[in-house]
């Protein structure tokens, strides 16, 4: 009976190692280098956005800026002065990867710097 379950513990652990060795198969060298410069984009000190403010009425309602690149940013710091729906603003932002969210709107991002335009 010892003797089957070792087996059977032996057989999930190839079948495991299978599994993950097989899902990084698929990957393309296009994607790889896709998923690197993402990953630098987000570990980059500051970044210069350009986007507006807008009221998510979510949780208990927050503001966002929704970029013109596409993405949406969740500040951490938007000065109560910012907080106007359809604000247009120009901003220097830091990524936050340390620090985790509620809103799961966007990039979670420290605003070091901020004008209204």
């Amino acid at each position: 009976m010892q003797r089957m379950s070792m087996t059977l513990i032996g057989v999930a652990i190839v079948f495991v190692l299978f599994a993950l060795i097989g899902c990084g198969a698929g990957a393309t060298q296009s994607d790889e280098t896709a998923a690197s410069k993402k990953a630098l984009d987000r570990q980059a000190d500051t970044v210069e956005i350009q986007g507006t403010v807008v009221y998510k009425d979510l949780e208990d309602g927050f503001y966002a800026i929704e970029g013109e690149d596409g993405r949406t940013y969740d500040p951490i710091n938007l000065s109560d002065s910012y907080k106007k729906d359809g604000l247009r603003v120009r901003a220097t932002v830091r990524y936050k990867n340390d620090v985790v969210g509620i809103h799961m709107a966007g990039d979670i991002v420290e605003i070091v710097d901020i004008e209204a335009q």
